[in-house]
């Protein structure tokens, strides 16, 4: 019988790295899932031979985290005899989950991991005007914003009037530390700003249905110093 590296389970609920013999198959559901910021995921763990009994208890962690997590229900775990919920994830839940079976007090296997990744869509945009070296009432520039996302591929697109615009683009996209991206991308107006123009900011994202849009419309009211619409 193979001699596996489990953790032991303290009466403190520490995990402790110690060699055991893992007598007891334990498999995991699902191996991997992907859920959006702000949805309910769920984990199930069961063991493949060993008979139902009430001395049978299921103990879940972290990877990478030394205590196992608190069994009581909360506003945002729920547990129960096979299954666990993560309610309303966030970025900071992405990670591999796994579970402990405990038999009689001693733990008898452990689950092979469930790895949850959560993604966060870009939203909401922000456009912006920026100053122009040019004279303002004759030039424009304009930025638009996502907020912190992941995955980190984006597409953001200009249009004026419902045109592409593909001259005077500038993209940047950086990664902060927390793992998230942001990006933004500034459209140069090289013809005089006419009232009336409408700009827009397209977003596409693997989070997103559809492109998120955002708009800017120049009145003469805004010409001059060209505040946020």
């Amino acid at each position: 019988m193979a001699i596996n590296v489990i953790p032991y389970l303290s009466l403190m609920g520490i995990i402790v790295t110690v060699a055991g013999d893992a007598s007891v198959k334990v498999t995991q559901h699902p191996q991997a899932q992907t859920a959006l910021r702000g949805e309910n995921v769920k984990f199930t763990c069961w063991a493949v031979n060993i008979q139902q009994s009430s001395y049978v208890t299921l103990y879940w962690w972290k990877q990478g985290e030394s205590h196992y997590l608190n069994t009581k229900p909360d506003n945002k775990k729920i547990f129960d005899s096979k299954t666990f919920q993560l309610l309303n994830v966030s970025f900071q839940d992405s990670g591999v989950y796994l579970c402990a079976v405990v038999l009689q007090g001693k733990i008898a296997g452990n689950g092979t991991g469930s790895q949850l990744i959560v993604h966060v869509p870009p939203t909401p945009l922000k456009i912006f005007p920026r100053d122009s070296e040019r004279d303002s009432s004759k030039s424009l520039t304009l930025v638009c914003e996502t907020a912190e996302f992941y995955p980190g591929d984006v597409t953001l697109t200009w249009n004026k009037d419902g045109s592409e615009v593909k001259t005077g683009i500038d993209l940047t996209e950086a990664k902060n530390s927390k793992g998230l991206y942001k990006a933004s991308r500034s459209m140069e107006e090289t013809q005089p700003v006419q009232s009336g123009a409408v700009y827009t900011c397209l977003v596409s994202h693997i989070t997103l249905r559809i492109p998120v849009v955002a708009v800017y419309t120049v009145s003469e009211s805004n010409k001059g110093n060209l505040p946020i619409s």
